[in-house]
């Protein structure tokens, strides 16, 4: 049995994001095309150890990532000890919106899953991905996805053709239940469309985010930014999840890139990848 597994764990985009009012349990109901971007990510070593271990230079390290919570789930399900040494090389910024830590979690789900030989399908890892975070089953999914419920019912949908995204931030951090309480505060009965978007993303009206007003509110600085994406050839700007990054959406790589290095806040630039599933970013060691 291999003793250690590496994993890419890729950024996302949603580049539709509506949101309903808070629900009484204390979640919002969304509708969301969610996207797994390649050309930025985070790359994972899970290794057989003597006992758990997780490093993460520049972000969260041991008990405080998402991805040691993956493995206590994992050891609840199972009913047996599964010590894994967790090493990330963080890549993906922060309070951004692009989903890290629910990709790491993801991944690691993915890795220890296939490590110890337990035999989990996606369907069960989905629901035990679920159980960390609304974004983390779609990470298990991958490709291009139509969230809605908190974002753990997934449809698969074509990926978007000709998209490559040009990520700049956090212009500011941004925490998600911050930007979600000014939500709340301005739209206290928000309604929820989930019809599936049709037409081309460049001119689709369905290209938006209903937390943008929200993030905005907090962090002036986003706007500029977009408006600053627009003057550079993006098609659409959309703001990065709850936020901290914003996106500009491109047709053409070297127009993003020239874009991205016109802007101090620039990022990476990614584009959206073909139908695949996290398990083929496993390779085996050991």
């Amino acid at each position: 049995m291999n003793e250690s597994i590496d994993i890419h764990a890729p950024a996302k985009i949603n580049l539709c994001l509506r949101v309903g009012a808070r629900r009484p349990d204390g979640y919002h109901p969304i509708a969301s095309m969610m996207v797994a971007l390649d050309g930025l990510g985070d790359d994972i070593t899970v290794t057989r150890a003597a006992e758990r271990s997780l490093t993460c230079p520049g972000g969260p390290e041991g008990h405080e990532n998402l991805a040691w919570r993956a493995v206590d789930l994992l050891e609840a399900h199972t009913g047996t000890p599964l010590p894994v040494a967790i090493d990330i090389a963080k890549r993906i910024p922060m309070q951004a919106g692009l989903g890290g830590g629910s990709s790491d979690a993801a991944a690691v789900l993915v890795a220890v899953n296939r490590l110890y030989g337990l035999g989990y399908g996606p369907q069960v890892l989905e629901e035990i991905a679920a159980e960390l975070g609304s974004d983390v089953p779609f990470f298990i999914r991958g490709g291009t996805q139509w969230a809605t419920g908190r974002g753990e019912i997934l449809t698969p949908v074509h990926p978007p053709e000709d998209l490559w995204v040009a990520i700049c931030g956090p212009v500011a951090p941004l925490s998600t239940a911050e930007v979600y309480r000014e939500f709340d505060r301005a739209n206290p009965d928000h309604q929820l469309d989930e019809s599936l978007p049709s037409g081309r993303w460049r001119s689709g009206d369905w290209v938006r985010n209903d937390l943008t007003a929200a993030a905005i509110s907090l962090a002036p600085e986003l706007a500029d930014v977009g408006e600053h994406l627009m003057a550079h050839g993006a098609h659409q700007v959309v703001l990065c999840g709850s936020g901290g990054a914003i996106a500009g959406l491109y047709t053409e790589e070297r127009t993003a890139r020239e874009a991205v290095s016109t802007i101090p806040s620039g990022r990476a630039v990614a584009r959206s990848f073909p139908p695949h599933h996290i398990d083929e970013d496993i390779s085996l060691t050991g």
